[in-house]
């Protein structure tokens, strides 16, 4: 699962959510679990100066944190002005903690939100590791025993 911006927020809600027959309306039977989670440029459930130890608001992907959570690919701008640097920090401290996936964090200095919208040579890295992350998912154990 991947997405960006508020893709990226629902990338990760899905990815933390499997299963939960709230999220899934007439599905309920279906299996909605996701292998791995590619988020870029997210708000994840804090903005702008929100306390992180207060609970964040509804229906956002840090309040579904689980130890069960898959692998994520976090990437972030730090001077990205709608979805706060240090609300990206936070999602990723409390995966850190509380997940036993691998959680991958990449911090682009001085990059803005939105910055895949023009080819630059940051962005094509992104994409690199976006590549070689996935790679691993498929390869790693837990995926092919499944």
């Amino acid at each position: 699962m991947a997405g960006s911006s508020v893709g990226s927020n629902l990338a990760a809600l899905c990815a933390l959510t499997p299963n939960d027959p709230k999220f899934q309306p007439g599905f309920e039977s279906a299996d909605t679990s996701v292998t791995a989670a590619i988020c870029l440029y997210g708000y994840y459930g804090h903005y702008f100066g929100d306390p992180p130890d207060e609970p964040p608001p509804p229906l956002q992907p840090q309040g579904y944190i689980r130890p069960g959570a898959p692998p994520f690919l976090i990437a972030h701008g730090t001077k990205d002005t709608l979805a706060t640097v240090e609300g990206a920090r936070n999602f990723v401290a409390q995966l850190h903690h509380v997940s036993d996936s691998t959680v991958v964090y990449v911090e682009l200095p001085g990059v803005q939100h939105s910055f895949d919208v023009f080819h630059s040579p940051r962005f094509e890295a992104v994409v690199d590791g976006v590549e070689a992350f996935a790679a691993w998912v498929l390869a790693a154990p837990q995926a092919n025993s499944e």
